[in-house]
């Protein structure tokens, strides 16, 4: 026999039980025990978790309507602050303040023409 042959037969051979031992491993009653362990851990764990996803979605949606009230309450104090502003600019006269603003301009035009 050929080095070739022999290891084709001694790896069927070793496959072989290989499989016939982790088939009583895996198969016998003990390891079923430990997977039905394993599963009810599993299954505990996501139970867990979920209880706490659903906390943080309650705490989220309580959080993003505290900070909708706050948005609008600002919004509307900025807006009543504005139309506060705009009624006290009602009764004001700006032709004075447009008098005010035309005369520096007038001067640097005139010191211009004098540094030339």
């Amino acid at each position: 026999m050929s080095i070739f042959k022999k290891e084709i037969i001694f790896s069927v051979l070793g496959g072989y039980v290989l499989g016939k031992m982790g088939n009583e491993i895996f198969g016998s009653e003990t390891a079923r025990k430990i997977y039905t362990k394993c599963a009810t851990a599993g299954f505990i764990l996501k139970d867990t978790v979920m209880e706490q996803v659903e906390v943080i979605q309650a705490n989220a949606t309580d959080i993003a309507a505290e900070a909708k009230e706050n948005a609008e309450e600002y919004y509307r104090k900025r807006d009543k602050d504005y139309a506060g502003a705009c009624d006290a600019l009602r009764g004001k006269d700006f032709s004075e303040a447009e008098d005010a603003e035309t005369e520096p301009v007038e001067e640097e035009a005139a010191e211009e023409t004098e540094a030339e």
